[in-house]
Parts: C-alpha cells; structure tokens; sequence
C-alpha cells in the first residue's frame, strides 16, 4: 500500500532544476513540468519509492520526450525498465517504513480493543497478530 500523502517543497516553482526546464526551448517543457508534479503522487500511492516505470509513463501523462526532459535537468534518472525520480526516497518515507507503522497502528489498536472489550489478561490480540 503507497503513501496517503507526499511532501511536496514549497519553493518548487523557484528551484533552480524547475526554472531551468521551464526556460527549455521545447515546446513540451509545461507537460514535462506537470508530468514531475503528477509522478510524486503516483509514485507515492502506489508505494514505489520514486520508481516510475515505462508502462506507466502513460498514468501520469507523461512520453518517452518528456520523461528525457526531466532527466535532462536532473529531476529524474534513468533506470532500468524506467525512471527514477531523483532524491525521492530522501525526501518520502519509504513504502516499508510506512508499511511498517501502520502495522504498528494496527497492533496496538488490536490490543486497546481487546484490552478494552476482554480485560487485561486476555491477551488474545497477539493470536490475531
């Protein structure tokens, strides 16, 4: 299960990679923006860790030209079968961290209700567990 959120900088319009990919002389250069935005949230819910395959370039709107833009300017990396955009995983919790504390939040809500419905010996949590 992806991320329920992403964290998105909120200078983004002045980083210096996103004003030097909008100052590109392509005309797809606003597509390739929207395709960096649109990657963060797919990425993030479908729990990727900032990997963005080539048969899914088409879910964030993106092409093979664009995808090349956006390596151009440092925002993704090539990587086999796709992409990869760049510091994701040093900006995102990662899927298994993230995996990891809702089964954390999982646990412990299992033993407040059993706690709470059976007593403090019961104890039947953890079979469920």
């Amino acid at each position: 299960m992806g991320l329920p959120w992403v964290r998105l900088d909120s200078n983004i319009a002045s980083h210096d990679k996103i004003l030097a990919l909008l100052s590109d002389p392509s005309p797809k250069k606003w597509q390739a923006w929207a395709n960096y935005m649109a990657s963060f949230a797919w990425s993030g819910g479908q729990g990727t860790d900032g990997r963005i395959p080539n048969y899914a370039l088409s879910s964030i709107h993106a092409t093979t030209g664009t995808a090349r833009l956006l390596q151009k300017y440092g925002l993704w990396d090539d990587a086999p079968g796709g992409w990869q955009i760049r510091n994701f995983t040093a900006r995102q919790p990662s899927a298994a961290a993230t995996e990891s504390v809702r089964e954390t939040k999982r646990r412990a809500s299992a033993k407040g209700n059993c706690v709470r419905h059976h007593g403090p010996d019961c104890g039947c949590w953890r079979e469920a567990s």
